[in-house]
């Protein structure tokens, strides 16, 4: 206060009093007043200053009231209503000073305050608690009479039974206010907050103050408040915590046999130094983590056991923020409430998030982004504000909130606080973690949970009550002080200067080791402190939430997950022109030119083409993968948040992977149309895009689930090339697949782990495609799978049956050696096979191709059969070649018709990719594996031979697939093995089985 203010005030204390001349007991009362704020020398030079302005004052109406406007004037300038407040009810203890309050006083009283802008009916209500001195007297519902006999204390009146009070206690409550005046009349002498508590004079009753008698029970504040509860329909809640103690999975113990009965509108505050437990104990508390021993009871409702019973119930505020940083102030608040009311139309909603607002105080930023920790848009404070919020909407009967005013200013914790006890005040309970608070904040709470190193109880009471414990614990000399004489302010470092007291060694100084241990103070807790009792009852609030159904879930997770990236720029930027630059750079590095002289690009003769599609399949994984690997990691926190609404995981996964696949699907089409147009790849866009959108689908969920799995983006970056090493090497193109390591691959088939590859799937699925697709080669496909099959019978194949049975025949004489008998099972099992593709009649005449029966007459009539199953080919050849020559005549048999033949050819057809899928340029052509040949050379014509129904491998490049008794065409087979493989990594990510196994392996 400053010196001119103090003066004015000296001044109208001076105008009212010399209305019937100054009495004593008024110059007494100033005196106190003087004494209250300064200290003895300022206060009688002040008084003097009064007495001045008594012997001075004019008595004139006219230039009374000037003077109390000027002076009323600077009031208002620096007073704030609380201020006033007290300013009012100083003038009317001075008034009634005599015992009268004159009607010229009375008049003088009222003007002041109008001119100070205080309503009416509150110095109404001071003047008739200033005059009341019968418990009868004190009859309106702004007050509370505390007393241990209730016998004349009427309907209308609050009333705190108090036994053994002498006397009683009355309180106002002001309307419209959150401020508490008490005075006592009786005989005994009370304190509050360790100070003599004056007798008939009212005293201002700040939060976490308590009055105490040498024979009365404490009367705490927040028993008083609790008693003025205007909500009559706010239900009770009983919580209780019954033993609960908590051992992490390394075996730490991280609580031990903790007791807590608390009831509806209560602030609670766990504090404690690092390392106590105290987030620990919030989490159990909430229901995040279960205990290893003990119970929490809501209602008598075990709140680990059957949490579907308190749906909506708990509300939880971690100390990180839970905002979408993307989004605005009212966009964080409207989902939140679309999320937890669909019975409420748009126009209730932004009802709601209006007066959400307006009470956070946050109206005038709505329209601001939230903005990252880094690059703020919004204050921290506005932060903690706007993430209580977002638990406000919902009202839940018990809040949660873990250190809500950290790395905050002063003023900005002080604002937080009060908004939490607001709601307590509304009948909330509230658990705060605190850390450090002021005196100011230390005393809003009701109760104060105390945790040592180890997770030990060590006190449970009342804030104020907790430093008067701790100082009677260790006997100091001001044990019975709990807050400064002179100010009223409570140091809460005391507890932690009294807990953590150090031993001091011989020469002084402080060394590591306690005086008193945690276990001795926890032993001290048992032994002083009991527990209270709560009662329980059985009906339970029944919340508001009309959580959305399924389908409604997905479309409001969607709309908000894509407002949130449509919103941020670099995102979009970087996603969207990714793929046409990598596109762009990749096609014309690879757009070859042959040495042809003619320095015309052709997209037959472009020998880069299946490296450009084995790139492609690449970026399509990397893009997927780095588009999707921090959708869930970055959402966790939210999600935490969101648990306690119980929505479907489900809906929030359909519309994260929805987003992504469409993110996914314009890439991919960017990407191809790029590329066919630099490239000159005609006819198979489609086909392209459908493949690479296919193999970034797969991508997409495989990082959703590393980004589900892992605790940090930077592991998860680190993990990204891992997961594409594989998909190179094991794709069969950096790595022929008949060059892995013998242990792993076998001639006849993919090796398992490269059907475990989608980029193996992708990149057969685009070569098959290519090939046999294009608008040049599908004319001629089914004649040239002729002619091939036929040149590899021809030419390879019976060649080797020949070589086998004259092997056979010069050894007749030898038949026991393991080579004849492979010799002999080969023989037999590969005719066999060609019965059944040319014809059974001459099968009879084979049974006797064994080692023991084979003889010179079956040698004859086997090799008869080789000599006319040649013809047979050879037959089958000629008459496909001579049909493709035919046709290959029909479609040039005119100019124009040639040019198109050749238009077709130069930019349909490749060569590179006819010589990758007829592996032409692999010496070996054909293969003797496991009693059986195996054709190297023509897989793209190849049909396949399964050994079961469900037996779909075949060799690389492979023209069909079989499948439970049915051939498919390798395109479609393979983008439904890759949406079956992306399938399954939905189901892993629905269940999270990454993250439990890779949770289970750190333990």
């Amino acid at each position: 206060m400053s010196e001119n203010l103090l003066n004015a005030l000296l001044e109208l204390f001076a105008i009212i009093a010399k209305k019937d001349t100054v009495t004593e007991d008024e110059r007494q009362n100033i005196k106190r007043f003087l004494e209250e704020h300064l200290n003895e020398e300022s206060a009688n030079r002040h008084l003097l200053i009064f007495d001045e302005f008594a012997n001075n004052s004019s008595t004139e109406e006219q230039t009374i009231k000037e003077s109390i406007n000027r002076i009323c004037k600077n009031i208002n300038q620096e007073f704030t209503t609380a201020q006033k407040i007290i300013l009012s009810l100083q003038l009317i203890e001075l008034i009634l000073a005599d015992g009268t309050i004159s009607e010229e006083e009375a008049e003088i009283l009222n003007y002041v305050s109008d001119q100070i802008k205080i309503p009416q009916e509150n110095i109404e209500e001071i003047k008739k608690f200033a005059v009341g001195k019968f418990s009868n007297e004190f009859s309106t519902h702004n007050c509370l009479i505390i007393s241990d006999n209730s016998e004349h204390i009427t309907a209308s009146t609050n009333f705190l039974f108090e036994a053994n009070l002498s006397g009683f206690i009355a309180v106002l409550k002001l309307p419209d206010s959150e401020m508490y005046f008490i005075k006592y009349i009786g005989n005994a002498q009370l304190n509050i907050n360790g100070h003599p508590l004056r007798n008939s004079l009212i005293t201002l009753f700040p939060p976490g103050s308590t009055i105490k008698g040498d024979k009365s029970q404490t009367v705490f504040y927040s028993d008083v408040v609790s008693k003025f509860k205007t909500d009559a329909d706010t239900p009770n809640i009983s919580f209780v915590a019954k033993d609960i103690s908590f051992t992490f999975p390394n075996g730490h113990t991280g609580l031990q046999k903790l007791n807590i009965a608390e009831d509806t509108g209560r602030l609670i505050g766990l504090m404690g130094a690092s390392g106590s437990g105290k987030s620990t104990l919030l989490n159990v508390l909430n229901g995040n983590d279960s205990p290893t021993e003990g119970k929490v009871l809501i209602n008598g409702i075990d709140l680990h056991r059957n949490p579907e019973a308190i749906k909506g119930i708990i509300g939880y505020v971690p100390q990180d923020d839970l905002l979408i940083e993307e989004l605005t102030v009212h966009q964080n608040l409207y989902f939140a409430a679309k999320l937890c009311f669909s019975d409420r139309t748009d126009h209730e909603i932004e009802e709601l998030v209006t007066t959400t607002l307006t009470s956070l105080g946050l109206s005038e930023t709505k329209n601001l982004k939230v903005g990252s920790p880094l690059e703020k848009t919004i204050s921290g404070g506005q932060r903690k504000r706007l993430n209580i919020g977002l638990e406000l909407l919902r009202e839940p009967a018990v809040l949660f909130v873990d250190e809500p005013t950290s790395g905050l200013s002063s003023r900005d914790s002080e604002n937080i606080m009060d908004l939490l006890k607001e709601l307590s005040l509304k009948g909330k309970m509230v658990f705060v973690v605190i850390h450090q608070p002021s005196s100011d904040i230390f005393r809003m709470f009701d109760k104060l949970i105390i945790l040592d190193v180890g997770g030990y109880q060590i006190y449970y009471g009342n804030p104020v009550e907790a430093i008067t414990y701790f100082k009677n614990q260790v006997n100091t000399i001001d044990k019975n002080k709990g807050s400064c004489l002179e100010c009223g302010n409570v140091n809460p470092e005391q507890i932690f200067n009294i807990i953590e007291t150090k031993v001091v060694n011989e020469y002084g100084k402080a060394t590591e080791k306690r005086k008193i241990s945690p276990q001795k103070w926890y032993r001290l807790f048992n032994e002083n402190i009991k527990v209270p009792t709560v009662d329980q009852t059985d009906d339970l609030p029944k919340p508001e939430l009309r959580i959305p159904g399924w389908a409604q879930q997905i479309k409001l997770f969607f709309r908000r997950d894509l407002k949130s990236k449509l919103s941020n720029r670099q995102y979009l930027l970087i996603n969207l022109l990714e793929a046409p630059i990598l596109a762009l750079l990749l096609a014309y590095i690879i757009r070859y030119y042959p040495d042809n002289g003619k320095n015309e690009y052709l997209f037959v003769d472009n020998l880069n083409i299946p490296a450009f599609f084995f790139m492609s399949i690449i970026v399509a994984l990397f893009m997927g993968l780095t588009v999707s690997a921090e959708e869930i990691i970055k959402d966790r926190k939210i999600l935490k948040r969101e648990s306690f609404l119980h929505l479907s995981r489900s809906s929030y996964l359909v519309s994260k992977i929805g987003i992504l696949f469409m993110f996914s699907a314009i890439q991919t089409f960017t990407y191809v149309i790029i590329g066919d147009v630099i490239l000159e790849i005609d006819g198979m866009s489609f086909i392209y895009w459908a493949i690479l959108f296919s193999t970034a689908c797969f991508a997409n969920l495989l990082g959703l689930n590393i980004s589900s799995a892992f605790n940090s983006a930077i592991t998860i970056y680190i993990l990204i090339p891992i997961l594409l090493i594989p998909q190179l090497i094991l794709s069969g193109v950096v790595v022929k697949f008949d060059n892995l390591n013998q242990q792993i691959t076998t001639p006849d088939k993919v090796p398992f782990v490269g059907e475990i590859m989608a980029s193996r799937w992708a990149f057969e699925a685009s070569m098959v495609a290519q090939y046999r697709y294009n608008d040049f080669n599908q004319a001629f496909y089914t004649l040239d799978k002729q002619m091939a099959q036929s040149e590899y019978k021809t030419v390879y194949y019976i060649p080797k049956l020949e070589s086998k049975l004259e092997l056979l025949i010069n050894q007749l004489d030898n038949r026991e050696t393991k080579e004849f008998r492979e010799a002999i099972s080969l023989l037999r099992n590969e005719i066999a096979l060609e019965l059944e593709l040319v014809g059974k009649k001459q099968f009879e005449a084979f049974k006797q191709l064994n080692e023991k029966d084979f003889n010179m007459d079956t040698a004859e009539k086997t090799k008869s059969f080789l000599t006319a199953l040649k013809r047979f080919y050879n037959n089958v050849y000629n008459e496909a070649s001579s049909r493709k020559e035919k046709a290959i005549y029909i479609l040039t048999s005119t100019p124009e018709k040639k040019e198109r033949f050749e238009y077709l050819r130069a930019n349909y057809y490749n060569h590179s990719v006819a010589t990758l899928v007829k592996n032409t340029n692999d010496p070996d052509r054909i293969m003797e594996y496991n009693g059986q040949l195996i054709q190297k050379i023509f897989p793209i014509y190849m049909d396949p031979q399964p050994n079961h129904l469900f037996d779909f491998r075949t060799q690389f490049y492979s023209g069909k697939k079989y499948f439970v008794g049915y051939y498919f065409d390798t395109l479609a087979f393979n983008l439904t093995i890759i949406w079956l493989m992306s399938l399954l990594l939905y189901v892993t990510l629905y269940y999270d089985l990454l993250r439990k196994i890779v949770n289970f392996r750190q333990r």
